[in-house]
This record gives C-alpha cells, sequence and structure tokens, in this order.
C-alpha cells in the first residue's frame, strides 16, 4: 500500500498577520499541524508532467486524503527544516485514495536555516 511509505513527517504552517502599537503589520507563521507522507524531487520529465498545473513546482509530497485541508495558503516544513511553498493540491483521479502536494522550494524563506 502507499500509506507504507508516508514515513516522513511535514509541519503545515498558515501566514498570519499581527499589528504593532504604531500600526506597522509583521508577518509570521503559525503552526497548524503535522501529518506523515513522502516527499520527491521534480526533475525532467516529472516536471513537465506538473507544468500542466503548476511551472514552479519544485517538489511533490503524497500523503493521505486527511491532508485534503492543506491549500496554497499553506506552507510546509521538513524534518530537515527546509521551506516550501504549496502551490497545488491533487486528487488524483478524485479516488479519495491518496493526496499529491505541488510544492515550490521557498529560497528566501530558507536562507537563514
Amino acid at each position: 500500500m502507499i500509506s507504507d511509505f508516508y514515513t516522513e513527517s511535514f509541519t503545515v504552517s498558515s501566514r498570519t498577520a499581527t499589528v504593532s502599537s504604531i500600526g506597522s503589520y509583521t508577518a509570521t507563521w503559525a503552526t497548524l499541524g503535522t501529518f506523515k507522507g513522502f516527499m520527491d524531487y521534480l526533475s525532467g520529465q516529472e516536471r513537465q508532467i506538473s507544468a500542466q498545473y503548476i511551472d514552479r513546482a519544485t517538489h511533490i509530497i503524497g500523503c493521505s486524503s486527511t491532508c485534503s485541508w492543506i491549500t496554497a495558503l499553506h506552507r510546509i516544513t521538513d524534518a530537515d527544516g527546509k521551506k516550501y511553498r504549496v502551490l497545488h493540491t491533487d486528487n488524483p483521479v478524485q479516488r479519495d485514495h491518496h493526496l499529491e502536494l505541488l510544492l515550490e522550494y521557498n529560497e528566501s524563506d530558507n536562507l537563514s536555516t
């Protein structure tokens, strides 16, 4: 079964804004939860296939269909602390068997790690 490969842990975060006493906004990321899945790097032919949805996709995560709440408003952090933007959540052939999250490695968020 595909769930046998759900061995990696990922953290899901959502952007929130806080307002300072002088009215300026500061964006922060709040952790919403964690889930198990597997990540793969998209290269060559795989990247061309993902381009039909989002041409910036660099990685893909396979996870159970219970991850359907994850959207493009979220950020994924892997066990090594690397951060990825969620570009698209796909339910292959609408079977509710598993989900594929198309991600973009976020270089600017990863400069400090």
